[in-house]
C-alpha cells in the first residue's frame, strides 16, 4: 500500500497523525510515485518538458490533462505559453508545440537531463539550450516523431508523437525528487475558494473548484482536450509569486520576452480541496527542488496534476482574483 493511502486510512480511522501543515502527515512520493504528480508510475522514468502555445489558435491542447505538473508562464505581449512536465505518462500526441523561453531553462534546472521538446527558439537561446543540461527533443533532433495536423494552420498546429518517441529514447534521464510532498486526505483550515485566475496585458487563467479538482479556463473559455475531450482539472494549483526580469531575447515582432525568476523565495497562494492557503515558496539554488511552506511546515499537495501559475510578484497590486 503507498503511503498517502495509509495516511488516508489512518485519518479516516480518526488516528492522529503529526507533523503536516494543517491537516496529518505528509510525505516525498512513495516510491514508484511520480515526484511531480504523487501518482504511480513515475519513479525511475524520465522526464520530458512539452512546450505548449496558449494562444486562441493554439487550443485546444493535445494531452495537456496527462501532464503531471504543468506552468503557466508569461511571455512576449502579455501572452502565456505552458510548459508541462510528463513523467508518470507519455501520452500518444502532444501539442501543439511552440518555442522555448528562457524561463523554461531555469526551470529545467531542477533536473539532471530531461527532456525538452519544442518547435524552436532564437537562435542565441538555441545555443544556451545546446549547452544546457537539458535534452534537446525539437523537430530539429527528432523530426520522425513530429507531424503537422490538418485541423489547424501554422505554426499552432505542430503535434508530437510522444509515445513513440520515448519508447526509443535512451539520451533522457530519470526525474528526481524537485522539493514537492503530496497527500491525499483532504486539507483542512484553509479560506474557502470557489474560484481563482491570473491576469496578464492579454492573457487570463481561471479555474472553478468541482468537488474533486479545479475545472481550468484559458482567455475565458473551459478547456476540452484535444486528444480525449475530457477538461482540464488539475488536484493542485499554486499561484507562485516570483520575480519578473527584464531580458536580451524577444520575438520577431519586437516583443521582449521576461525571465520569471523560480529561484529564490517569496509568496505563494495553494488551491486545494475548495480551500486557499497563503503559502511561501522557496529555491535556494539552480540545482534545487522547490519547498511550498504554509505556517513555517512543508505543505503537501494533493495526489494528481499540479498546476503552478507564475505571477509576477513585482506589481504593487497582484493581478490575481480568489472568491
Amino acid at each position: 500500500m503507498r503511503k498517502n493511502k495509509i495516511i488516508t486510512v489512518l485519518l479516516t480511522l480518526g488516528l492522529s497523525v503529526s507533523g503536516l501543515a494543517g491537516f496529518g502527515a505528509s510525505a516525498s512520493a512513495a516510491p514508484g510515485d511520480s515526484p511531480l504528480s504523487g501518482l504511480p508510475g513515475g519513479e525511475g522514468r524520465p522526464v520530458v518538458m512539452v512546450k505548449y502555445g496558449n494562444s486562441k489558435p493554439d487550443r485546444p491542447h493535445y494531452s495537456l490533462n496527462q501532464a503531471d505538473l504543468f506552468y503557466v508562464e508569461e511571455v512576449e505581449w502579455g501572452l502565456t505559453r505552458v510548459a508541462a512536465l510528463f513523467n508518470s505518462k507519455f501520452p500518444e500526441v502532444v501539442g501543439p508545440t511552440r518555442s522555448a523561453r528562457i524561463s523554461d531553462l531555469e526551470l529545467l534546472k531542477q533536473f539532471t537531463k530531461p527532456g525538452l521538446a519544442f518547435s524552436g527558439a532564437n537562435d542565441v537561446l538555441l545555443k544556451i539550450i545546446r549547452k544546457s543540461q537539458s535534452v534537446s527533443l525539437s523537430p530539429s533532433d527528432r523530426s520522425t516523431y513530429y507531424f503537422r495536423s490538418s485541423k489547424k494552420s501554422a505554426p499552432n498546429n505542430q503535434l508530437l508523437k510522444l509515445a513513440a518517441m520515448m519508447a526509443k529514447e535512451k539520451k533522457v534521464g530519470a526525474v528526481k525528487d524537485i522539493g514537492l510532498t503530496f497527500n491525499a486526505a483532504p486539507a483542512v483550515g484553509g479560506v474557502v475558494a470557489k474560484t481563482f485566475s491570473a491576469s496578464w496585458a492579454s492573457a487570463k487563467v481561471a479555474g472553478t473548484w468541482n468537488g474533486s479538482g479545479w475545472t481550468a479556463a484559458f482567455d475565458g473559455t473551459t478547456h476540452k482536450d484535444a486528444a480525449n475531450e475530457l477538461l482540464l482539472t488539475p488536484k493542485t494549483v499554486v499561484l507562485q509569486f516570483v520575480d519578473r526580469k527584464a531580458t536580451k531575447f524577444g520575438d520577431k515582432f519586437g516583443g521582449k520576452t521576461p525571465l520569471l525568476k523560480s529561484v529564490g523565495s517569496g509568496r505563494a497562494i495553494i488551491l486545494r480541496n475548495g480551500q486557499y492557503f497563503e503559502s511561501t515558496w522557496s529555491r535556494p539554488l539552480e540545482t534545487s527542488g522547490t519547498k511550498f511552506t504554509y505556517k513555517g511546515v512543508q505543505f503537501p499537495f494533493d495526489v494528481g496534476q499540479v498546476m503552478i501559475v507564475l505571477v509576477d510578484g513585482t506589481l504593487k497590486k497582484a493581478p490575481i482574483s480568489l472568491q
